[in-house]
C-alpha cells in the first residue's frame, strides 16, 4: 500500500521541480495510469509571476512526466506576465498549454490588459501567444465588449 500511495507523489514532485511549478490545495490526489494530478479546494497555482486561484486544477502529463496542460475550474481568478504585457482578470474556466504556448478562457471571462489599459469582456477567449492571435467570442445575450483608449489627435 505504501508503494501506491508513494509513486504517485514522487511522479509528481519530479515533473514540478523540473517546472518551477507551485501548487497548493486543501486536497491532492493523482492517477499514474491517466497521468494526471487532481488540486481540490482553494488551489493555487505559480509559476514565477504568474498565478492562477480556483477551486480545482488538473495537471495533465505526458508520457515523460512532464506538464502538457494546466486546466483551473471554479471561479479562477489569474494575474498573467506575458511578453511584458500584464493580465489580471477571472474566467468559469482556464485552460493553459505550456508547450503551444496557448490560454484558453472560458465563460464569464473579464481579462484586463493593465500594461495597455484595454479590458475585454467576452465568453470564450484564446490567445496564441506564439503568433500573437486573439480569438474572442461572445454568446446571443452578451456580445464581446472591448474597452480601451485612444489618443487624442492634436
Amino acid at each position: 500500500m505504501k508503494k501506491i500511495m508513494i509513486m504517485p507523489l514522487l511522479f509528481l514532485v519530479g515533473v514540478l521541480s523540473a517546472e518551477e511549478v507551485d501548487i497548493k490545495a486543501n486536497h491532492f490526489y493523482a492517477d499514474d495510469i491517466t497521468k494526471l494530478a487532481y488540486f481540490e479546494g482553494d488551489a493555487t497555482i505559480t509559476q514565477g509571476k504568474n498565478s492562477f486561484h480556483a477551486v480545482k486544477v488538473i495537471v495533465y502529463f505526458n508520457s515523460n512526466r512532464k506538464a502538457i496542460k494546466y486546466e483551473a475550474t471554479g471561479e479562477v481568478q489569474f494575474d498573467l506576465i506575458e511578453k511584458e504585457i500584464h493580465y489580471k482578470g477571472k474566467a468559469d474556466k482556464i485552460t493553459y498549454a505550456p508547450n503551444d504556448s496557448k490560454y484558453y478562457f472560458v465563460g464569464d471571462v473579464v481579462l484586463n490588459d493593465l500594461t495597455n489599459n484595454r479590458k475585454i469582456v467576452a465568453e470564450e477567449i484564446l490567445l496564441d501567444l506564439k503568433t500573437g492571435l486573439a480569438d474572442i467570442k461572445g454568446s446571443n445575450n452578451q456580445p464581446v465588449h472591448f474597452r480601451f483608449e485612444i489618443e487624442d489627435r492634436k
